[in-house]
C-alpha cells in the first residue's frame, strides 16, 4: 500500500478532533474510517447494517454444484439451473441470488430478475442481450455507459435531458430514418439524470416508444422500487445500481436487471450464462436480501437530511444554484411530483463562473464528513465534481458539486459545511 502522505495525516487528525464533538450516531458511522489508509478507503469496515451477521451464511460462492444423478444433471445442464435454485455450475446465480432476485422482482412486479456485479455490469448485460446497433440516451446519462456503448460500437442518440415528448419524439424519428428493425435500436431512460437530475416526460416517451414497437429500459437507481416502478408504467426491463439504496453501506457490489416479459428475462439469463458476469458473491447477496426491508427507512432519512443541507446552501452568498427537482423552484418539479412524490440524498451545488475553482476545492478539502468518493446511497455523506459531457443540453455556468447526504446527523453535518466555508 502506497504510504500516507504528510497532508493526509494532518486530514485525519483534523477529522479526528471534528468527530469527537460530534454526535454518537455521527461517531459510529465515521470513526471506523476515520483514517481510509487503514480501511484500504471501504466505507464499511466494521460492518455495521448487520453486514458481519450475515456475512457468515450462504455457500461462499462454491462452484461445484452437485447431483445425485447424472439424469438429474443433463437436466440442469440443459436448461442452466439446479432444482435447489440457482445455476447449474459455478457462482452465476447462487441460491442466494435466486432468493434476492425474487425478492426484489416482486417489489418492481416483474416476471423475475437476474443479479450483476455492479450497476454498470447490469447496464452492459442488458445490452449486450439485446445488441442494438443504436440506443436513444437521454443527454445527462451515467457517464460510463457512454464509455461501453463506444466500447461496443453501439451509437449514442442523445435527447435533451428534460425532454418533453415532443423533444424526445424528434430524436426517435430521426433515429428511426437509419434504423428501421426494431432490434436495431432500443430506448433508454435515466430519471432523474446523472449530476444535475433532470426529468423527462416519461409517460410521454413509453407512449411514443411502445407505438414504434420499440423495447425500453430505464435506470432506476436514483428511485429504486421505493419511489418508482418503471414496470408499472409500462417499461419493459429496469436496471438498478443495488450497491446503493438497497444495499445502504457501500459494501453490496451489484446491480439488478428486472424484466417485465419472460421472453426478455430468458434472453438476459442467457447472456449471463453464456458469458459469466452473474458471479456475485452469495455473501454480498445475502447482505442485500436482508437490506432491502429497511431501504425505505433509509431512504426518507436521507432525503431529508438532504433538503436540510439544501436549505443551507440556499442561504449561501456563494451559491448560484442548487440542482434538485424537489424544489418548488425547479423547472422539473412538477414531473418530479407526478413521478417520484419525494426525493433522495442527492443533489448538486452551482458555484459562481467568477469563483476561482481553486477555492472551491479548498472548501472541499477542508470538510470532515463528506467524503470525495464516487457513487452514492450509502451511510455516508459525499462530495464530488459534476464532469458531464453534454451535446445537446447545456450545462449551468460554474463550478458544480454534487452532494449524498448521509445517515449522520444533519446538525453535524451543518457544522461541518459552516466551518469548510471559510475558504469560500
Amino acid at each position: 500500500m502506497e504510504g500516507k502522505i504528510p497532508e493526509a495525516s494532518i486530514k485525519c487528525e483534523a477529522r479526528r478532533t471534528f468527530l469527537a464533538l460530534c454526535s454518537p450516531k455521527t461517531r459510529l458511522l465515521h470513526e471506523p474510517v476515520s483514517d481510509p489508509y487503514l480501511v484500504c478507503g471501504h466505507p464499511n469496515p466494521a460492518g455495521l447494517g448487520d453486514a458481519g451477521r450475515f456475512s457468515q451464511m450462504g455457500s461462499w460462492g462454491q462452484s461445484s454444484v452437485l447431483f445425485p444423478k447424472l439424469e438429474t444433471y443433463r437436466t440442469a445442464d440443459k436448461c442452466g439451473r439446479a432444482p435447489y435454485g440457482g445455476a447449474e455450475y459455478g457462482v452465476p446465480q447462487t441460491p442466494e441470488a435466486d432468493a434476492v432476485c425474487r425478492k426484489i422482482a416482486a417489489l418492481h412486479r416483474g416476471h423475475g430478475a437476474v443479479i450483476c456485479p455492479s450497476g454498470l455490469s447490469a447496464i452492459a448485460t442488458t445490452l449486450d442481450a439485446f445488441s442494438p446497433k443504436a440506443v436513444l440516451i437521454p443527454d445527462n446519462v451515467y457517464g460510463p455507459m457512454l464509455r461501453f456503448l463506444n466500447r461496443r460500437r453501439i451509437k449514442p442518440i442523445r435527447y435533451p435531458a428534460g425532454a418533453s415528448a415532443d423533444e424526445f419524439r424528434s430524436a426517435l424519428l430521426k433515429a428511426r430514418s437509419e434504423y428501421s428493425l426494431r432490434e436495431d435500436l432500443l430506448v433508454y431512460i435515466e430519471a432523474p439524470g446523472s449530476g444535475t437530475f433532470e426529468i423527462p416526460d416519461i409517460d410521454g416517451m413509453i407512449a411514443i416508444a411502445q407505438n414504434a414497437k420499440l423495447r425500453t429500459v430505464m435506470d432506476n437507481t436514483w428511485a429504486s422500487h421505493v419511489r418508482f416502478q418503471p414496470l408499472e408504467r409500462g417499461i419493459d426491463i429496469v436496471v438498478q445500481a443495488t450497491t446503493k439504496y438497497e444495499g445502504g453501506y457501500g459494501d453490496t457490489p451489484s446491480g439488478i436487471v428486472i424484466a417485465k416479459h419472460p421472453q426478455d428475462l430468458q434472453i438476459i439469463a442467457d447472456e449471463l450464462r453464456a458469458t459469466g458476469n452473474g458471479a456475485v458473491a452469495p455473501m454480498t447477496c445475502s447482505r442485500l436480501y436482508h437490506r432491502i426491508d429497511s431501504t425505505e427507512e433509509r431512504l426518507n432519512q436521507h432525503a431529508h437530511t438532504a433538503q436540510r443541507l439544501i436549505e443551507w446552501f440556499l442561504k449561501q452568498p456563494f451559491v448560484t444554484d442548487v440542482l434538485s427537482p424537489t424544489l418548488e423552484t425547479s423547472p422539473y418539479h412538477e414531473r418530479f411530483q407526478r413521478y417520484f412524490g419525494k426525493g433522495n440524498g442527492l443533489f448538486s451545488v452551482v458555484f459562481p463562473p467568477d469563483l476561482p475553482a481553486k477555492q472551491v476545492e479548498a472548501f472541499v478539502d477542508a470538510l470532515n464528513l463528506f467524503w470525495v468518493a464516487e457513487s452514492w446511497g450509502g451511510h455516508l455523506s459525499l462530495v464530488l465534481p459534476v464532469h458531464a459531457k453534454r451535446e445537446v443540453t447545456p450545462l449551468p455556468d460554474g463550478y458544480i458539486l454534487r452532494f449524498h447526504a448521509g445517515l449522520e446527523d444533519y446538525q453535524d453535518l451543518l457544522r461541518d459545511l459552516n466551518q469548510a466555508a471559510g475558504c469560500l
